[in-house]
């Protein structure tokens, strides 16, 4: 017989046995939900990576030792296969611009991007501007040296007489993720005879049917989950998710674009909705390594997004980086060593933000000490102004030594100066063209010296400049005259309509010597180093 105590001995002992039950059925319960509530499909994303593969420090430029830097292409490589481990529906995508932007490939050049590649857990890339600026017979060679993931172009369509009329580019993949099937869609950029150095025999189809014509096959082979992969802009992704339907997200790159807290440009990602009502998610990732996107997506039975969320997360130095990709960096650190101890002169001036993406917003100091340097340079041949496109600039000059590797990654491009003669009519042009895109800022945004200008970029395009006026060597200022013709200084790339600046290509030519702008540039520094503080109010914005 049970005593009264053993029966409540009992009984808790069975209370303790049924909550512990519960508690297990709860647990299972739980990681079922869970198990229900994975995403369908995470997308991990980067674009505009340019060389960076170290990453970047706090200030911006370009590392050359990754351990104690954000981003890099070892901290990449570790949180994709980390994804795949853990189980995720990943698919991992770049979005082009692999192409220039450090020293490590100023020198090394492409051929180093196609071993990293080999290390990369990439599923597609597609094709930036400045993956043409070797020119398409370089592009070629790198195209069939890039394996093993797939280059995407639904858009390149090369003539007769191209270099790449033969490679293997694809239009789009299918990839069985989750027991689904999802179609990526490759839209190249289609600006690049303007922009870089492709050959003439360059073509690419219309944008909007390259895309259309490509979600028909999918659909037509049972997908019904597509993702776009471009390299066209932000507001060019979001005009186009506009415009076709059957595309569930947009991957891009090109204009540098951060979405997320703080951002300007919108949030993480922005939702957009095609032709027919569905959504259309749009991402992109900044530029050079820096953040990695991670967009998590649920679709229903018929292919429809449900439900989403993400950010473009930074890499943190604290991050997980892939030894194997971490020790080939610092090999490649170790053999640029001559480049980044020749000393060429210095300077000690702080003017705020400066380089890349801060010379595409207003005037910086690394734009303003190559206008000053061509300037300087065209004067005795009668030069009266300096005109650079900010695209040009790379990386900032920092404050201090300045070596022969700061000047090549700053100017990686080794290009040519030239003096031509253009009316006052022309100069405005150019310069109206410049701030002509969206927020009156970009690449195309001229840098000058001999030069100030004002600008309104609240104004339709084409209206925004207010005021130009010309200085003289005491830096007296008298209009910009239509009519008056004037000597200037600028890279050969928009002489020649590069940027599309169409009214520079009919300069008539000054006779002089045509320098490579990084040796114009050592020997300006040589001749005037420390550097002193350059006149500013070049640029003024209303």
């Amino acid at each position: 017989m049970f005593s009264e105590r053993s029966g409540k001995k009992s009984g808790c002992l069975a209370a303790i046995l049924i909550g512990c039950l519960l508690l297990v059925q709860a647990s299972c319960t739980l990681r079922q939900q869970q198990a229900s509530r994975k995403a369908d499909l995470l997308i991990l994303h980067t674009n505009d990576t340019h060389s960076h593969i170290a990453g970047i420090d706090k200030h911006g430029s370009a590392c050359m030792d990754d351990r104690d830097c954000r981003g890099g292409l070892a901290r990449i490589s570790a949180a994709v296969a980390d994804a795949k481990k853990r189980g995720e529906n990943v698919l991992a995508l770049d979005a082009g611009d692999m192409f220039q932007g450090t020293l490590f490939y100023s020198v090394n050049k492409w051929p180093m991007l196609a071993e990293f590649n080999a290390l990369m857990p990439w599923d597609a890339a597609t094709l930036g501007n400045h993956e043409w600026d070797e020119g398409c017979g370089d592009l070629a060679k790198y195209i069939e040296a890039r394996r093993p993931f797939p280059l995407l172009a639904a858009n390149l369509k090369p003539k007769k007489g191209c270099p790449l009329l033969y490679s293997s580019t694809e239009p789009y993949i299918i990839r069985t993720i989750g027991g689904h099937k999802v179609g990526v869609i490759g839209l190249a950029n289609d600006e690049v005879v303007g922009l870089a150095s492709a050959c003439p025999q360059t073509n690419f189809a219309d944008r909007v049917e390259s895309v259309r014509a490509a979600v028909r096959e999918l659909e037509g082979k049972g997908v019904r989950r597509i993702i776009l992969l471009t390299h066209i802009g932000l507001p060019d992704d979001r005009k186009l998710a506009r415009s076709v339907d059957g595309v569930d997200v947009i991957v891009g790159g090109h204009t540098h674009s951060y979405l997320g807290p703080g951002s300007k440009e919108g949030p993480y990602p922005i939702v957009e909705k095609s032709p027919s009502g569905k959504p259309v998610l749009v991402v992109t990732a900044k530029r050079a390594t820096q953040y990695l996107g991670e967009l998590s997506c649920s679709f229903d039975s018929d292919g429809v997004l449900t439900s989403w969320s993400g950010q473009a997360r930074e890499l943190l130095p604290s991050d997980p980086r892939d030894e194997k990709i971490s020790s080939r960096i610092a090999e490649y650190a170790a053999s640029l060593a001559e480049y980044r101890s020749r000393r060429l002169g210095s300077h000690n001036v702080d003017l705020g933000p400066d380089g890349l993406d801060a010379c595409r917003e207003h005037e910086c100091l690394t734009g303003m000490i190559f206008a000053d340097a061509m300037l300087d340079f065209g004067r005795p041949y009668g030069a009266q102004m300096a005109l650079c496109n900010s695209g040009g600039v790379r990386a900032a000059l920092k404050k201090g030594d300045i070596t022969q590797g700061d000047i090549l990654t700053a100017f990686p491009f080794n290009g040519i100066i030239l003096l031509r003669e253009y009316s006052g009519e022309q100069i405005w042009e150019a310069l109206e063209h410049g701030v002509a895109d969206e927020g009156a800022i970009g690449p195309q945004m001229l840098q000058v010296a001999g030069l100030r200008y004002v600008v309104d970029g609240s104004k339709p395009a084409g209206k925004r400049v207010l005021k130009v006026e010309v200085l003289d060597g005491k830096g007296r200022a008298a209009p910009l005259r239509p009519r008056e013709r004037y000597v200037v200084a600028l890279p050969e790339y928009i002489a020649k309509g590069g940027d599309f600046f169409d009214m520079l290509t009919t300069g008539k030519a000054v006779s002089s010597p045509e320098p490579i702008d990084v040796d114009l540039l050592s020997a300006y520094l040589a001749k005037h180093s420390p550097l002193p503080k350059p006149v500013t109010g070049r640029i003024i914005r209303k």
